[in-house]
């Protein structure tokens, strides 16, 4: 069956970079573990909201900036215990993990040397983070921090990747062909909201158009890593610089609540992108196609404007007597981290993921279409 892309190689056909005679036994491990995620997920969030609740009754702190921090502490502890679940469950990835190893044990060692060398205010940016030696801004401390937070990236970025892929794996290739019933249809409503489809474009047909996935995609790497970077970086301005932040949260349970966010980044990054990769299009009687990828990054990014507000915020903050320079050190060192988080989140999601997820999505709209009686894409 046709899966897509196929390219010709002199030993046969190749399939996404990937000889045809392996692929079955690589999509029966993926798609058992997506299974796994998928039918584990809601029982697995009660269990965040619990643990969520269990923190906050624990500390006492039933303040806006207590609940907010007790949520973000749930969530990145549950989704932590995900990922290090899914690091076994999951295929071990394009590079091999003894050549990750060494960049994984190199990288926080050479962060925590950096932020020691240029002064406390990072320091106190990552030490703050986990409380630890109170508050202690030596370089031992400094160094057990960073790789702890490392830690915490990575197998957050497992769980939340996992929960991404699981879901759309199944479940995306519905929306795709919902754009092709009519207009009135509920699922065709609901999947030209999603990609922001005109409402004069009547769908004749959704066709994909995937690139090919031969090796480590350097180039998807170097983008989703920026994405994530830039999206965390505005939304995360509205904590730092926002001055009902600064008056109303500490200031050390607001560096927590902002780095865990930004692990959380890449719902608003991972959607779009594979939709991209997937070379997804509407046809219809306009003389050019609708890339969906387009539609649905702007109906995802719609109403975070953190970056056109940013200089509006400094001022305010400025006005209001804050301490600029607490602010712009703050700042900084959470750049530093949210680049790792950038990195870490790009790399889990295009060394282990990216290929079965996009297999999976073509495998599943070309039975679909089977059934429905028409040809693959």
């Amino acid at each position: 069956m046709a899966l897509g892309y196929r390219g010709g190689t002199e030993g046969g056909e190749v399939l996404f970079g990937v000889p045809e005679t392996e692929i079955p036994s690589e999509e029966a491990r993926q798609d058992r573990f997506e299974s796994g995620i998928v039918r584990a997920f809601p029982p697995f969030l009660a269990a965040c909201v619990a643990l969520v609740a269990a923190l906050t009754v624990y500390l006492g702190n039933y303040t806006f900036a207590g609940a907010l921090y007790c949520t973000c502490a749930g969530f990145a502890l549950g989704f932590a215990a995900l990922g290090l679940v899914c690091v076994f469950m999951s295929s071990p990835g394009v590079i091999p993990r003894r050549h990750v190893l060494p960049i994984v044990i190199a990288l926080p060692a050479a962060t925590a040397v950096a932020l020691n060398r240029f002064g406390t205010g990072q320091n106190e940016f990552v030490v703050r983070f986990f409380d630890m030696f109170g508050y202690s801004t030596s370089f031992s401390s400094l160094l057990i921090s960073t790789y702890s937070i490392t830690l915490l990236m990575f197998l957050v970025a497992y769980g939340v990747t996992s929960v991404i892929v699981g879901y759309f794996r199944k479940y995306f290739y519905r929306a795709l062909l919902s754009l092709e019933s009519p207009s009135e249809a509920r699922g065709a409503r609901i999947a030209k909201w999603l990609f922001k489809v005109p409402d004069v474009l009547d769908v004749d047909e959704v066709v994909l158009d995937p690139e090919g996935d031969d090796g480590f995609d350097f180039k998807l790497f170097a983008e989703t890593a920026s994405s994530l970077f830039i999206l965390g970086v505005a939304v995360c301005t509205y904590i730092f610089l926002n001055p009902v932040f600064l008056r109303a949260v500490p200031f050390g349970e607001m560096l927590f609540i902002g780095v865990v966010l930004s692990l959380f980044m890449s719902p608003l990054v991972l959607p779009w992108s594979i939709v991209r990769s997937l070379g997804a299009k509407a046809l219809s009687s306009a003389p050019r196609p609708f890339y969906l990828w387009k539609g649905m990054r702007e109906r995802i990014y719609q109403g975070f404007f953190a970056v056109s507000v940013f200089m509006m915020l400094l001022t305010i903050s400025a006005y209001m007597g804050s301490d600029l320079l607490r602010i712009t050190t703050t700042y900084v060192g959470y750049m530093a981290f949210m680049a790792m988080i950038s990195v870490t989140t790009s790399f889990v999601y295009v060394n282990v993921f990216y290929r079965g997820f996009k297999r999976g999505i073509v495998r599943s709209f070309d039975r679909a279409r089977e059934s429905m009686g028409r040809g693959g894409a």
